[in-house]
């Protein structure tokens, strides 16, 4: 095999970055974070409450935990590439058809459908690529990837907005379409590669990481990982945070009912997607360079966003945009932080397996607290303290079930398996040289 890359020269991995962070930046940003804003203009044409629609997004929620488990022998038989491919046009059609819509359950096959579709692009295209394109930085690469839904929402959020005032919401899911068709597809047909051997290079890696025995690839079995203490301790926390998470879409309502006005409540959903794009990068960061540090920094701060907005944020507005900066952080200790642990705990072995594992659960914890918090706040007379308080109490139970995992990681076996993907026709071929 060539060289991993000429010296000073540009390695290709560097162009599959770029690759995931398109993905992020189109078909992650636009099903999630650009979905909101047709929220009461379809649910007006369908002559049904906002709620009702809303219920699409529940059903894909629920789907894409689900059919993780069920996509990774497909990725696995087929490589990244093809199944991501065949996802984005699939994305790219559902867009298209959802402007042709007439009746609600139509919308509930679309979430059907998207959450298939969302199993694996939120976070396992940036994760499977850059572990395999990559032996240094890997979480920074993955952080930095998936904070291009926040700074692609920010963006492409009012320029919808603007275009929907002006052609309706039908042109709008069609433009949804037209800007993954042109932007995401491409890329992927013509700039992604499933593994560094299929440029001729091996995985770009730091002075300090090519000196190291490569145990990339080394991880724990999935039948010996679901068995373990590390699995179970895993599992509460991803689940205690992912459905403190769900938290976020209240803040608002929070802000109202201590009497803040709808307008600097509505501002503080902005301030949360801030606080999601810094934390985002910073736990890749944090978890290349101090892993140890991930499961506790990343519950303790929206945990602090909590406090403050439950105490200071009742009578100041500065502290209650501080609280709420620090609370968004969440979204990037689950979607970023929930791949790092997995991986940190379970290594790369059986990714995929356990994660996807992990995920039916955690996609039901998400199901239930979406409406939970706001079923409790009703109880409460429309107060969100209880709420809060066992958010609080979410955030502390996860930071020590992840430590907790960290602890029995050291004891798990692991063992190394090739997973450089091979394309059919020269499965035989690489079987023969290794045998030689």
């Amino acid at each position: 095999m060539e060289n991993e890359k000429k010296k000073g020269g540009f390695h290709y991995g560097f162009v599959i970055v770029a690759c995931c962070c398109l993905v992020s930046a189109t078909s992650v940003s636009l099903a999630f974070g650009c979905a909101g804003i047709f929220y009461t203009p379809v649910s007006e044409f369908l002559g049904v409450s906002t709620g009702v629609f809303a219920i699409y997004a529940t059903i894909q929620s629920l789907i894409s935990g689900f059919a993780l488990r069920f996509m990774t022998p497909v990725v696995e038989n087929y490589g990244m590439k093809k199944v991501a491919i065949v996802l984005l046009l699939m994305q790219t059609g559902l867009f298209f058809a959802a402007g042709l819509f007439t009746k609600v359950w139509m919308f509930y096959i679309y979430g059907f459908v998207s959450g298939i579709i969302q199993s694996l692009m939120p976070s396992m295209v940036a994760t499977v690529s850059m572990n395999k394109w990559f032996k240094s930085n890997v979480g920074t690469f993955i952080g930095f990837s998936s904070s291009m839904t926040g700074i692609s929402g920010m963006i492409i959020n009012p320029i919808a907005g603007a275009y929907m005032q002006a052609h309706g919401w039908q042109a709008t899911y069609a433009l949804y379409g037209w800007i993954i068709l042109l932007t995401a597809v491409p890329a992927m047909i013509f700039l992604y590669k499933n593994d560094p051997a299929d440029k001729g290079l091996e995985p770009y890696a730091s002075k300090k990481e090519k000196a190291k025995k490569n145990t990339s690839d080394a991880g724990v079995r999935y039948e010996v990982a679901v068995q373990s203490k590390a699995f179970i301790y895993v599992l509460i926390g991803l689940m205690s945070l992912g459905a403190t998470s769900n938290f976020v879409p209240y803040i608002a309502s929070y802000a109202e009912s201590i009497g803040m006005t709808l307008t600097a409540a509505a501002a503080l959903a902005g301030v949360s997607q801030f606080g999601s794009l810094i934390a985002k990068n910073g736990v890749g960061i944090i978890a290349d360079k101090w892993p140890r540090l991930l499961v506790n920094l990343g519950p303790a701060m929206p945990c602090a966003g909590l406090i403050i907005m439950l105490t200071l944020g009742r009578v100041n507005p500065l502290f209650m945009t501080i609280g709420t900066a620090l609370f968004g952080a969440i979204y990037g200790t689950t979607t970023v932080g929930n791949t790092l642990v997995v991986l940190h705990v379970f290594g790369n072995r059986d990714f995929m397996k356990i994660f996807g594992t992990i995920g039916m659960f955690t996609a039901i914890s998400g199901a239930v607290s979406n409406s939970l918090w706001g079923i409790i706040a009703d109880l409460c007379g429309g107060d969100y303290t209880i709420s809060m308080l066992i958010c609080i109490g979410l955030c502390i139970i996860g930071c020590i079930v992840e430590n907790l995992a960290f602890n029995e990681a050291k004891t798990l076996p692991r063992e190394v398996r090739q997973t450089t993907y091979v394309k059919p026709a020269k499965a035989e071929e690489a079987a023969s040289e290794t045998e030689a």
